[in-house]
């Protein structure tokens, strides 16, 4: 299970503070400021710290990738590639991690955390699904890349023990593309009810368009999940809005759908009061 707040752990007289979401920063400097005055000598890294350093550099020092530190998130979590091939302006990544880079070996764990595994080469994904088929429940949890997913990857994928198979759908542009990812996983034989997708909100659309997204992955039998756009710099969650949206249809949006995710599939939109 994933931790999804601040990490932190000692060694020695060392404390270690690992941050993923910017929002734990404030949380992070006064537990970085609480640690030195114990007398700890303090290291902050993590992908918050990454994007805004200078937040706790007078309180802590600035570390890069800490040994063991994704275990300490999720003990099932692994890495096989770092980076992506995208620049999504919604998307931490390219700033944090740069351009895709194959490993040359990984811990062989279940939960796959590749941000752009499809963007590997086929001999990196072969190799990949290779040494996982002895696994069970397998997470390819930052998602598949529906641009870049040929019926052969579907296939491949389709071998596995999967817990769930995730893709996303951003926008309205991209429409075709994730139709057509949807198609080539139900021919390789993935049932759709295991299919689960990731649609953004809260960015640049309109809540009439999100709405169509998410309604449209409902009626093909996958399962959405509403993803609430953040900034990169944010220090409060849920804090934006885009001039788009309103508050209230946010909420409304995200209610409606974990209530689907929780088994409630017989709510009709038009009828739903959170």
């Amino acid at each position: 299970m994933w931790s999804k707040q601040l990490v932190e752990w000692t060694e020695n007289n060392t404390a270690y503070l690992s941050v993923v979401f910017t929002w734990d920063l404030p949380k992070a400097h006064m537990r970085a400021v609480w640690l030195t005055q114990e007398g700890y000598h303090v290291i902050a890294g993590g992908p918050a710290v990454k994007l805004m350093p200078d937040y706790l550099s007078e309180v802590a020092e600035i570390g890069d990738d800490m040994d063991g530190v994704l275990e300490k998130h999720n003990p099932d979590a692994t890495f096989t590639s770092r980076g992506c091939i995208r620049k999504c302006k919604f998307c931490a990544v390219p700033v944090i991690e740069g351009d895709l880079v194959e490993l040359d070996d990984w811990e062989l764990k279940p939960i796959v955390c590749d941000n752009n595994l499809l963007a590997c080469s086929i001999e990196h994904f072969n190799k990949v699904v290779d040494r996982l088929n002895p696994l069970k429940d397998i997470d390819f949890n930052q998602g598949l890349d529906a641009r870049l997913l040929t019926q052969y990857h579907a296939d491949r994928i389709a071998e596995l023990n999967m817990a769930v198979v995730r893709l996303a759908w951003d926008d309205m542009k991209s429409g075709n593309a994730f139709m057509q990812a949807f198609e080539r996983l139900r021919k390789a034989g993935i049932k759709a009810e295991k299919i689960r997708v990731y649609c953004l909100i809260n960015f640049k659309d309109m809540p009439d368009d999100a709405l169509f997204r998410i309604r449209t992955v409902n009626n093909i039998g996958a399962l959405p999940s509403p993803m609430r756009y953040q900034p990169l710099d944010t220090l409060t969650r849920n804090a934006y809005i885009s001039p788009n949206w309103t508050s209230k249809q946010i909420t409304r949006c995200t209610h409606f759908w974990l209530r689907q995710l929780h088994g409630y599939r017989g709510i009709i939109w038009e009828d739903f009061r959170y």
